[in-house]
């Protein structure tokens, strides 16, 4: 089964999915040296290598503002009918970009990847390109400055008149590769995979989208090929209008599935080509659902603990490379952290990769930050926001380890406004993805004016996600009361303070917690606050700019807690195994 959509694509920012050209488009990358930089205070200036992040020299740690970069470079050798895309891998946290003194456009999101077409800009021999990078947070844009009142229960997070900064270091720069894209007119943009597994009869039903754009100046032709698990993938050929997408659908059943599994993260290749162009991904077959109580993965009930993990590292800040990922994702595994809402935006490819290969379950969040009531009613934020969370979810949704989305983070989840935005962004998301959960991590379940669980916004989650540092019990059983039929998952929990080595205060708060978690077997697992120390320019963070959160120091000593935390979190997912 097959059908066809061609849609009409009237802007000059090409979003880019979870899988990137790997075989068919030419690469030729922009890294390394050749760059300058100078933020606009500087009279000159310096020398420095893409990918690059200024609140890691430490004369710019404290940085907040406008920064330029620059560099030459020569114009590629392509084919008659070949375009050419300025593909940029993520760049904190708003860019605005120039190629021979043109203004491509302008990107705000500093996690995702976007692109350009500059085929008719680049000219022979050298090639001028400008970025202009802002990484200042304000009320408006995504991460937001937080306004949050809080309530009677709760104290103040800011006030309109002094917001409050994002708890994490707004880590400017060109963070992530830079790199040209060469490939015939008609490219594939992105793919979607979904795997529905029939767990009685070990098959799945496979849908395949893949998005064709067409960079020329006349209608094309081409054919899509593939494979998914072995299994050939056939579409007919596909017309593709000038300058515009054709999003084409194909159906097929596996038979023999290999299940993707927390102790068996298998993984299928699936590959799609053009004529000059392919797309990779791996995928995993898996179901997960709520039933009553209960997070199901393929039909087993799941009961897993896991850690936050603030992106950054600490000589490389937000430019940090695969091995450090992985380095730390090993560390994090080695601590039986397997389930997780990971962090409060977007997570790098390698972060993604790792959970799918080693079988750990993701809650993928994307901006809203401790919004207040007047921000997530506003209609320019609520669009800044779902074009995040687009971009979040097509460069995310190929990975099995993403369980579900979540809309955001201790927002004021009490109000109207809150409630609302909570309905309406739980419908946007699954109008992208309805094969993931939906949640939110909330801070209110225990406010005094919610009274029922119609007061508060975790009404539209699958299961409620809870922030909550310290007399869990209660906090546990309030929230169950309010929503009974629900499972319940601990989004936030730990303590800041003791930056030595022996954290025995941490200790006894991290088991109080788990103690609590698990006696009651509708809490699902719980996310540690946080696998490791961060810096942040947030109130109440100590002089030397650390917050001192983690069972790991920000140079990844292990404290006495992460022992603790081994024996803690070694529990067999699988409900009364």
């Amino acid at each position: 089964m097959l059908r066809t959509r061609r849609q009409c694509v009237a802007i000059v920012i090409f979003l880019l999915g979870a899988a990137l050209p790997l075989l068919g488009a030419t690469k030729i990358s922009l890294d390394g040296s050749g760059w300058t930089f100078r933020t606009t205070l500087a009279q000159q200036a310096t020398q420095v290598i893409v990918p690059h992040c200024w609140p890691s020299d430490p004369q710019y740690r404290r940085y907040i503002g406008d920064a330029i970069y620059q560099r030459n470079f020569e114009m590629p050798v392509v084919k008659p009918g070949q375009i050419i895309r300025l593909h940029f891998d993520a760049v904190y946290n708003e860019a605005t970009v120039w190629l021979n003194g043109r203004r491509l456009g302008t990107h705000e999101g500093g996690y995702t990847p976007f692109e350009f077409e500059v085929t008719k800009l680049l000219r022979t021999g050298s090639n001028h390109l400008l970025v202009e990078v802002n990484n200042t947070p304000t009320l408006t844009n995504i991460p937001a400055l937080a306004t949050s009142h809080g309530s009677r229960s709760y104290p103040p997070r800011g006030t309109a008149e002094e917001p409050t900064i994002v708890g994490w270091m707004p880590y400017g720069g060109i963070v992530r590769p830079v790199s040209l894209l060469i490939s015939n007119s008609v490219y594939l943009r992105n793919m979607k995979v979904d795997a529905a597994p029939n767990l009685a009869h070990h098959s799945a039903h496979i849908v395949i989208r893949a998005w064709l754009h067409n960079g020329g100046s006349t209608t094309a032709t081409t054919v899509i090929r593939g494979t998914v698990a072995g299994l050939a993938v056939y579409f007919p050929r596909t017309q593709v209008h000038a300058g515009a997408d054709t999003e084409v659908e194909w159906t097929g059943t596996l038979h023999h599935v290999h299940l993707w599994d927390v102790h068996d993260p298998y993984l299928y290749d699936v590959a799609l080509s053009v004529p000059g162009d392919e797309l990779t991904a791996k995928v995993g077959i898996r179901q997960i659902r709520v039933q009553g109580t209960e997070l199901l993965l393929n039909g087993r009930a799941v009961h897993l603990f896991g850690a936050n993990r603030v992106s950054e590292d600490p000589t490389e800040g937000l430019r940090e490379s695969d091995a450090i990922v992985q380095r730390d994702m090993s560390d994090m595994l080695a601590d039986n952290m397997r389930m997780m809402r990971i962090a409060h935006y977007p997570e790098a490819p390698a972060l993604l990769d790792f959970a799918d290969s080693h079988g750990m379950l993701i809650i993928a969040e994307a901006g809203n930050w401790n919004m207040s009531a007047w921000q997530m009613a506003d209609p320019g934020i609520r669009a800044t926001w779902k074009r995040q969370m687009k971009e979040m979810m097509a460069q995310d949704w190929n990975h099995p380890s993403v369980i579900a989305w979540s809309v955001g983070n201790e927002y004021e989840s009490f109000t109207k406004d809150g409630i609302d935005w909570t309905r309406d962004m739980r419908a946007f998301t699954l109008g992208l993805d309805s094969t993931r959960l939906i949640t939110f991590a909330s801070r209110f379940t225990g406010d005094p004016s919610v009274k029922t669980g119609k007061d508060e916004a975790s009404q539209y989650s699958d299961f409620v996600s809870i922030n909550t540092y310290g007399n869990y019990a209660h906090a546990l059983d309030h929230a169950h009361a309010l929503y009974p039929d629900k499972p319940i998952f601990v989004t936030e929990f730990g303590r800041m303070g003791e930056p030595d080595l022996h954290d025995q205060k941490r200790i006894v708060a991290i088991t109080e917690a788990v103690t609590a978690m698990k006696a009651r077997p509708w809490v699902i697992g719980g996310s540690l606050w946080t696998w490791a120390d961060y810096r942040s320019l947030i109130r109440g963070t100590p002089s030397n700019g650390i917050r001192n959160w983690g069972v790991v120091t920000i140079d990844r000593q292990h404290r006495d807690s992460w022992k603790v935390v081994q024996d803690l979190f070694n529990t067999d997912y699988l409900k009364g195994k």
